[in-house]
Formats: structure tokens, C-alpha cells, sequence
């Protein structure tokens, strides 16, 4: 009897297995540790579509391990390819997980994957397996490797056909035929599954982002779908009558580990009904067997990022630059990252000295090997940006920059905040002390009620200030005591400055409306060097209704303000 007469045409006698015959089961949730030398691990199962994953600040490299799904039919399906590799990334960037999605709805297996919605490419795929739904359609084929493999057949009655083909590489297999009746054919990278073609209209997988591998084709009869991939398998074929039938498990999906950034790829082709990679020290039974999701499972190791450590440092305004920094530590190298350091705002601190601008960041490693990089200053002057800064690990690093503080900057502490591959961390403690130390200027004087003049100052120190500028200076008789400026014949309103050689410059001040306060403008202190001294003065008289006792003039020199000598009224 010829093959046509079994083939009515306007009727098939389809032997369909119903969609609810065993449904691929859920595999239930579980964390395990991270293998040496990783320290996070996290594990994504099947949820029925694209989920993402923002890499953690610091972490510059994920390892990655993809077991596509297995096609429908326990013991027949195809069992997942296992796909793995090492992948560059940057912190803060999404990767986009894909787990078992894009088989034919009909029993293929889906691909499992990462893509890079930074560089909009596929990274990792692993290729699902095919279907085989009915107890008597012969098994699927298995998930690749470089190419799924092809659907066993079996044929009753004498009808022939030919086998879903599997993906190879970037190319879908095509579908089972027969006579007038096909499979779809699996996807191409880039493209869904391919329809069936006869009297039903079953349609082929979807691939989950526009781009990442192929769909698996759709399947003609049955739970016999082809497998989702780089490239997705040709469906099967499950038809006939009840004298003549052909039977076509779906083709396997094909897996790919060549993208972007990526080490070290590898990947293992499903065995039969078995999902590939089950060797893994992380695989998950029944992951990627026959009628079982896949599962994605990524590892990465960070830094660790501390203030660099004490002691303080200690900055003198207008002084000097000290280097404050911080600590990384890690058990594995890491990629070249970028690292900004920013200045804490309104701090008045400066890169470099006051003189002199300096845009290195140093990092010494743990044998002391010291690596400079140059920075580019931001537009405001507030942040150093450097570009692929090697972390010199693993071990334990210390990196820092050069910072002083201005002449007006606010005493107190503070810190630079260092950003180590979008990880960021306050510096060692900065502390700003005074560019000069104002005190009583000597030993205690004594004025008589009605008497002569005397002369109560205070001393200035430099604290390590370079280029001290022209300073204000105040002093302030204490209220209601009698004591005055000068005396009654001879008013004085000059301040006389004396250098550490003995060398005196006098300057006229302007007296306040109620004669209290004289005041002095761009007064030269002399004290050029670090540790210098010099000596301020000015004249005054007790009247003769000064209380006795002792009181002081007050001196404000550059923010800094002090009692004078003390004055002992008799």
C-alpha cells in the first residue's frame, strides 16, 4: 500500500499526547557554598521568564554555570547541555538571566543563559533538549555541546519520514518530516522556532531578549518540540494512522560560551535523557534531565575596602600634604578598575599642596611594590578619576593620594571617600589643625591705676603652615574696667609685630566707635618656618577708677583668639 494512502487529506488520525502528560517538574530551591576561591554563590531557577542581576559593587568577575532544560518525557527528552565560563563585568552593570525559557511550548527543552545588557549581546548559552511526550515517540535529542543532536524516530506500518535535526553552531536543525507534514524548524540565532506545517498550527519557542539564540521548533503531534539554544532543534513528529505512524523525538539546542568577556568557556552535551555537567561540583539533581527546568548559578569574589588605617592624618592649614588612603584585600586577582577619590565637601582640602598640584594615586602591593596612576581632576576640582587600576592582588593593597588643607579650611576631622570598582569607602581620618597657635605673649605685667603705659601682647607660633598669608588682627580691652589705649595725653593705636631675631615692624590699627577694639589689617606675623615665633603687642593704661585685680586684652589673630599677657591693676 503506498505511504499517501495512509495519509487521508483532509484528515490526520493524530495520536497528540495531551499537554498535561507529564509536566516538567519544578526544582525546588536550594543555596550550597561557593566554591574556592569565590565567596558569594546564587543559584536562579525556572520562574517562566528574564530575570536580572546587578553585579555587586567591586566584583569584576562572575563564574557562571547554565544547565539548559530537559524536554518533555521523563526517561525520553532530552536531557540540557551544560554551558560555563569566566566573565568579565563591571560593578553596578545588569546581566540578564535566563533560565530554561525559548523551547517549543510543545516539550522542548528552553535555553539557559546570561546576556549583557551593557554590551546588548548573548554571553553563555546552554542548549536545551528535545521532546519526546508519548511512551511510544522514541527519545528527544540531548542539548549540546557545539550542536544538539539529533530526535531518535520510529516508524509503524513502513511510513518513513526524517529525524528533527539538532542546532548546529548558530544554525536550527530542521524539523521531522513527512510526507506534506513537517516540524518546525529550530531557530537560527537571532529567531524563534519555526511552525509546524499541516493541519495544525502548533507554533515554535520564542527566544527571551531579541538576539539571544534560537527558539526551538515547533513540534507536528505529540510533546516532541525541539530544544531552545544558541540555535534551537527541529521539532519532532508524533502522527499517523492507527495501521501507519512515524514518530520523531525534537531536536537538541545548541550551547555557546564564546561571548563577550568571557574565559575559560566550556560546555558539555546532554547524555540521552541526561542533563550535561552533572560531574559539577554544583549541580543540582535533577537539574537538566529529561522533563526537568535548567538552572543558572553564578559565583564572584569582591574586595574587601577599609579606611587605610591609623594613624590620622594630620594636616596643618596652608600646610603641607598628607596622604590618606585605603586598605583592599582579596583572596583572587581581579580585573583593572576604576577608582575615584573625592574630596569631602566645603573641607577646603586640595590635591597636592598649596603650591604644587598632584593627581597620582599610589597602590603598593604586600611586597611593597609601589604602582603610580594619573588621574583626571574633575570639572569642579572635587574628584580624581582614574582608569584601570591594577589592585596588585590577591593579598592586601593600600593605594592613596596626596592632599592638603587650605588656609581657610575648618579645623576638625573629616575623610576623602575612595570609589574602588563602584565600591566605595571613607580614606584614613583627616584632621585639620590650625595654621598658627596664638598665646599669652610673657610673663604677667603690672599697671598702676593713673600711672605709665604698658604693653600686654601675645606670642604666634607656626604650626608647619607654608606661605602664610597677610592677616587681621584685633584686640579688645575687657568692658567696663577703665583700661584704654595708650593714655589720656598720648593715645597709641599701633600694634608692633617682633620676628624671632628681635626685629620689630609697627602697624596703625582703626579704633571702634565706643574705643574698645583696635583693629589691624594685613599684618606681616614673620613667622616663615615651621616652629617660628613671634611676638604681639600693643600699648595701654589703667585709669585711675580701673578696678584692681588682674585682667587681659584679648587678641584675635586669624580666627584664633587669645588672652595677652596678664594684667595685674594695682
Amino acid at each position: 500500500m503506498a505511504q499517501e494512502a495512509l495519509l487521508p487529506t483532509t484528515k490526520v488520525d493524530l495520536l497528540i499526547e495531551p499537554a498535561g502528560v507529564e509536566p516538567r517538574a519544578a526544582i525546588a530551591h536550594s543555596t550550597s557554598a561557593p566554591l574556592a576561591p569565590y565567596s558569594h554563590i546564587r543559584r536562579f531557577d525556572y520562574t517562566g521568564g528574564v530575570v536580572n542581576f546587578t553585579v555587586p559593587p567591586g566584583v569584576t568577575r562572575i563564574n557562571a554555570r547554565c544547565w539548559g532544560g530537559g524536554g518533555a518525557g521523563a526517561g525520553r527528552g532530552g536531557g540540557g547541555g551544560f554551558a560555563t565560563g569566566d566573565i568579565a563585568v563591571e560593578p553596578g552593570e545588569t546581566l540578564r538571566v535566563v533560565v530554561d525559557l525559548g523551547g517549543s511550548p510543545d516539550g522542548g527543552g528552553g535555553m539557559s543563559g546570561l546576556y549583557s545588557q551593557r554590551l546588548g549581546q548573548p554571553l553563555l548559552i546552554a542548549g536545551g533538549g528535545g521532546g519526546s511526550g508519548s511512551p511510544r515517540t522514541p527519545a528527544g535529542g540531548h542539548g549540546g555541546g557545539t550542536s544538539g543532536s539529533n530526535g531518535q524516530t520510529r516508524s509503524v506500518g513502513g511510513l518513513a519520514g526524517t529525524a528533527a535535526r539538532g542546532a548546529s553552531g548558530s544554525t536550527g536543525g530542521a524539523g521531522s518530516s513527512i510526507t506534506g507534514y513537517h516540524g518546525g524548524g529550530g531557530g537560527s540565532t537571532g529567531q524563534k522556532g519555526g511552525p509546524a506545517i499541516g493541519l495544525i498550527g502548533h507554533h515554535g519557542g520564542q527566544v527571551p531578549i531579541p538576539g539571544m539564540g534560537g527558539g526551538g521548533g515547533a513540534c507536528y503531534g505529540g510533546m516532541t518540540g525541539g530544544g531552545a539554544g544558541y540555535a534551537g532543534g527541529g521539532g519532532g513528529a508524533d502522527c499517523g494512522t492507527t495501521k501507519a505512524a512515524w514518530y520523531a523525538g525534537g531536536g537538541g539546542g545548541s550551547s555557546f560560551v564564546a561571548g563577550p568577556g568571557v574565559t575559560d568557556g566550556s560546555t558539555l552535551a546532554g547524555n540521552g535523557s541526561r542533563a550535561g555537567g552533572k560531574d559539577d561540583p554544583l549541580y543540582q539533581s535533577p537539574v537538566g534531565d529529561a522533563a526537568q527546568h535548567g538552572q543558572v548559578v553564578l559565583q564572584w569574589t569582591g574586595f574587601t575596602l577599609t579606611a587605610g588605617g591609623p594613624p590620622d592624618v594630620e594636616l596643618v592649614q596652608g600646610g603641607p600634604a598628607g596622604y590618606p588612603g585605603v586598605h583592599v584585600e582579596s583572596s583572587t586577582a581581579l580585573e583593572p578598575v576604576s577608582v575615584t577619590v573625592a574630596l569631602p565637601p566645603e573641607r577646603g582640602l586640595l590635591f597636592g599642596s598649596q603650591t604644587l598640584a598632584d593627581y597620582q594615586l599610589t597602590v603598593q602591593n604586600a611586597d611593597a611594590d609601589q604602582t603610580p596612576y594619573a588621574g583626571q581632576l574633575s570639572g569642579d576640582g572635587s574628584a580624581l578619576v582614574f582608569a584601570d587600576v591594577d589592585l596588585q592582588l590577591p593579598g592586601t593593597s593600600v593605594m592613596w593620594v596626596a592632599v592638603s588643607a587650605g588656609h581657610d579650611a575648618p579645623q576638625g576631622a573629616s575623610s576623602l571617600t575612595f570609589t574602588v570598582g563602584g565600591k566605595p569607602s571613607p580614606s584614613t581620618t583627616v584632621v585639620v589643625a590650625p595654621a598658627i597657635t596664638v598665646s599669652p605673649g610673657g610673663d604677667p605685667v603690672t599697671a598702676e591705676r593713673g600711672g605709665s603705659p604698658r604693653y600686654p601682647g601675645v606670642e604666634v607660633r607656626n604650626n608647619g603652615t607654608q606661605d602664610i598669608p597677610l592677616h587681621t588682627v584685633t584686640a579688645t580691652l575687657p568692658a567696663d574696667t577703665g583700661l584704654r589705649f595708650g593714655t589720656p595725653d598720648n593715645p597709641d593705636h599701633q600694634l608692633t609685630v617682633m620676628n624671632a631675631d628681635g626685629n620689630t615692624t609697627p602697624y596703625m590699627g582703626s579704633i571702634s566707635q565706643d574705643g574698645q577694639t583696635l583693629t589691624f589689617t594685613d599684618v606681616d606675623l614673620d613667622i616663615l618656618n615651621d616652629g617660628t615665633l613671634s611676638v604681639l603687642w600693643i600699648c595701654v593704661s589703667a585709669s585711675p577708677d580701673t578696678p584692681p585685680g588682674p585682667t587681659t586684652v584679648e587678641f584675635t589673630v586669624g580666627g584664633r583668639t587669645s588672652a595677652s599677657t596678664a594684667i595685674e591693676v594695682i
